[in-house]
C-alpha cells in the first residue's frame, strides 16, 4: 500500500495511531478472550459439576437411608424379635439365621448381616460362614460406636471386615444397638456390611469428562471410597488430603485447585462423609490451540482489510474538520450558536447541518433540564416542608403536657409513642421511597394522635390487603389526605366523623383511597380544589393558594415527578355526604435511594 501523505500530518497520525491501536486491540482481545473463555468455561463446568455433586450426595444419602430402613425392617421381623428376646432357643436361632440369609440374598450390595445378642449365640447371614475366633466382636470399632450411640445408626469408614473366618472384604458398615420394645433393655447389636458396588455405581454415574472421578473421605481424611482403592492403599496413588481438609473447613472457597485438577466437595449430613468431585483441566478446555490459530488468522485478515480503509477514512475525516474548525470556536466559550448555511462541499454542508441540529438539540436539552431541575427543587422543598407541620407538632406537645398534668400517664405514653413512630417514619433514613406497610404505620400513628386530641370526634378504618403492602410508595402520601379529611371534612361537622382508608390492585396499578363522611364540597369548590392540585408552575393561571390545596398539590406533584403524569390524585365530593381522594401509583417494588 502506497502512502500519499506526509509523516506528521493529521492524516498520517490518524493512520499510524489507528493501525497501532488495531494491532494492540487484536493482541489484547486475544489475551482477554483466552482468559475470559478459560474463566467462563471453568466456572460453568465447575458449577455444573457442583450441581451433579449435590445430586450424588442426595443419591448416596437416599441409599444409606434405604439400608437403615432395611435394618429396621429386619428388627421388626417377628422371628428376629422372638430370637432377640430368647437368644438361647435353638429353634428361634435357626429361624433368625434363615431370615438374615433371605434378607442378605435379596440385595447384591449387602455383604453380610450380623445379629449379636447380649446373651446368646451370634447370628450371621452366611449359611456356611463361621465366626472368626481371632476377631472378638466387642473389640471392633463398629460395635463400640454402636453401643456409645444408644440406638442411633452408626456409619463406619471403609475397612476390611474379618468377622467370618477366611473372608477379608472391604466394606462400609451400618450398626446400631437394639433395645427391647417391651422392657427397654439392650438386646444386642445389629450389623449390616455393604459392598462398594452400589456406591461405586453412584459415584461413576455422575462423572464428567474422561479424566474426572469422585471419591469419599471422612472428616479425618480417611478414605471411604476411591475408584482406585488398591492403588491408594498401596501408596501408588494419592490425593492432596491435607489441602482438601483445609478446603473443606474453609467454607469461603468455591473449589480447590491442585496442579491441573479441580476439587469440589459436598458434605453428607446423614453420614458425615465428604464426597469429593475431581475435574481435570484437560476435560474443561479442549482444542484450544486450534481456537488460537483460527483467532490469529481472523485478526490478521482484519488487519489487512482495515489498513487501507484507515488511510481513506483519515483523509475523508480531516478535510471537513479543517473547514469547520474556525466555525466551531464559539462552542469553546459555551455559546451554542448554529453555523447556518456555508459555502463548502456537500460533505461539509451535511456535517455543518448535522452540527446545527446537534447544537439546537443540546440547547433544548439544557433548557429542559434546567426547567426540570427547578421543578424538582421546588417539589423537594415543598415535600420537606410538608413532612413536619409545626402547628400539628405544637398542638400534639400541648396535648401531651395537658395529659401529663392531668395524670393521664397511659395516654401520655401512647401519644408520645405514636409521635415518635410518626417522625421516625417521616425521616426514613433519608429515603423518599418506602413500603405501603410503612406508610400505613405512619398514617396510623397520625390518626392515633388526632383521635386522642379530638376526644373521639371521629373513627377510622384501614382496609388494605396485606399482599398490597409490600409495594412501594412515596413517603408521607396518605397523611396529607387524612389531614385534609380531618380539618376540612370532619372537624367542623356536627356528626361523628368516619375516615376509611382502602386500597386495591388492578392491571398493575394501585389505587389508595381516603374517604370521609364530612360536609363535602359543592361543584365550584371541588373544581377550584382540583385546579389547585393540578396546576402547572409554568402557567400564569396559578390558583389561589390555601391550606387545603397545599398538601394535596404536594402529594400530586411528587407522585407525577417520580412515577409519571399518568399517576397522581383524583378527587370526588358530594356536598353534605363526604369526600373521596384517590391515589394512583404503579404497582412496583422499588429499591430505596441511597
Amino acid at each position: 500500500m502506497k502512502l500519499t501523505f506526509k509523516i506528521g500530518t493529521l492524516e498520517s497520525r490518524i493512520y499510524i495511531i489507528f493501525t497501532i491501536m488495531l494491532f494492540m486491540a487484536i493482541f489484547i482481545m486475544q489475551l482477554v478472550f483466552f482468559k475470559f473463555v478459560t474463566s467462563t468455561v471453568t466456572s460453568s463446568t465447575l458449577e455444573n459439576r457442583k450441581t451433579l455433586l449435590n445430586q450424588l450426595v442426595h443419591q448416596i444419602d437416599s441409599y444409606i437411608a434405604g439400608i437403615e430402613r432395611i435394618s429396621q425392617v429386619i428388627l421388626d421381623d417377628n422371628d428376629i424379635e422372638n430370637f432377640l428376646e430368647n437368644p438361647n432357643d435353638s429353634n428361634l436361632f435357626t429361624g433368625a439365621k434363615n431370615k438374615l440369609t433371605n434378607y442378605k440374598n435379596a440385595r447384591e450390595d449387602i455383604s453380610n448381616i450380623l445379629l449379636y445378642p447380649k446373651n446368646g449365640k451370634t447370628v450371621i447371614s452366611d449359611p456356611f460362614g463361621i465366626i472368626n475366633p481371632w476377631s472378638p466382636i466387642k473389640e471392633n470399632t463398629w460395635y463400640e460406636n454402636a453401643i456409645s450411640e444408644k440406638g442411633r445408626i452408626v456409619v463406619s469408614e471403609s475397612y476390611v471386615q474379618n468377622i467370618i473366618l477366611g473372608e477379608y472384604t472391604w466394606v462400609v458398615s451400618l450398626s446400631r444397638e437394639i433395645f427391647s420394645p417391651k422392657s427397654g433393655e439392650s438386646l444386642g447389636v445389629i450389623l449390616v456390611d455393604l459392598k462398594f458396588n452400589r456406591i461405586e455405581e453412584l459415584c461413576n454415574s455422575l462423572v464428567l469428562g474422561d479424566m474426572g472421578y469422585d471419591f469419599i473421605i471422612d472428616n479425618d481424611g480417611n478414605y471411604i471410597f476411591h475408584p482406585t482403592q488398591q492403588l491408594i492403599n498401596s501408596n501408588l496413588r494419592s490425593e492432596p488430603i491435607n489441602k482438601l481438609l483445609n478446603y473443606i473447613r474453609d467454607c469461603s472457597s468455591r473449589y480447590l485447585q491442585d496442579n491441573d485438577k479441580y476439587y469440589i466437595s459436598e458434605k453428607s449430613l446423614l453420614t458425615n462423609w465428604n464426597i469429593v468431585s475431581v475435574t481435570d483441566k484437560s476435560d474443561i478446555i479442549t482444542d484450544w490451540q486450534n481456537v488460537q490459530v483460527i483467532y490469529t488468522l481472523i485478526g490478521f485478515i482484519l488487519f489487512l482489510i482495515v489498513g487501507p480503509a484507515t488511510k481513506k477514512i483519515s483523509v475523508g475525516i480531516t478535510k471537513p474538520i479543517r473547514m469547520l474548525q474556525n466555525k466551531m470556536k464559539t462552542v469553546e466559550n459555551g455559546d451554542f450558536n448554529i453555523i447556518g448555511p456555508i459555502k463548502a462541499t456537500e460533505e461539509l454542508k451535511a456535517l455543518a447541518y448535522d452540527y446545527d441540529i446537534m447544537v439546537g438539540k443540546i440547547r433544548e436539552l439544557i433548557d429542559t433540564n434546567n426547567r426540570d431541575q427547578e421543578l424538582k427543587r421546588k417539589s423537594d422543598l415543598k415535600a420537606l416542608q410538608a413532612q413536619i407541620n409545626p402547628h400539628f407538632l405544637y398542638n400534639t406537645l400541648d396535648s401531651i403536657i395537658w395529659m401529663g398534668e392531668m395524670g393521664q400517664n397511659r395516654e401520655v405514653v401512647q401519644m408520645t409513642s405514636a409521635l415518635s413512630k410518626l417522625f421516625r417514619i417521616s425521616i426514613s433514613k433519608g429515603h423518599e421511597i418506602i413500603t405501603i406497610r410503612d406508610e400505613i404505620s405512619h398514617v396510623q400513628s397520625y390518626l392515633t394522635i388526632q383521635e386522642m386530641r379530638y376526644q373521639k370526634k371521629f373513627d377510622y378504618l384501614i382496609d388494605i390487603d396485606p399482599e398490597l403492602q409490600k409495594y412501594s410508595i412515596l413517603k408521607i402520601t396518605l397523611q396529607p389526605l387524612v389531614e385534609n379529611a380531618i380539618y376540612h371534612g370532619i372537624k367542623e361537622s356536627d356528626k361523628t366523623g368516619f375516615i376509611k382508608i382502602s386500597g386495591k390492585l388492578l392491571d398493575s396499578v394501585i389505587t389508595l383511597s381516603v374517604e370521609d363522611n364530612g360536609d363535602g364540597m359543592s361543584n365550584d369548590m371541588l373544581e377550584k380544589l382540583i385546579n389547585g392540585v393540578e396546576y402547572e408552575p409554568e402557567t400564569e393561571l396559578v390558583p389561589e393558594k390555601n391550606n387545603q390545596g397545599m398538601g394535596l398539590r404536594n402529594v400530586h406533584q411528587r407522585i407525577q415527578l417520580y412515577f409519571g403524569s399518568q399517576f397522581g390524585l383524583s378527587i370526588t365530593s358530594i356536598l353534605g355526604t363526604g369526600t373521596i381522594i384517590s391515589i394512583r401509583i404503579p404497582a412496583k417494588i422499588l429499591e430505596k435511594k441511597k
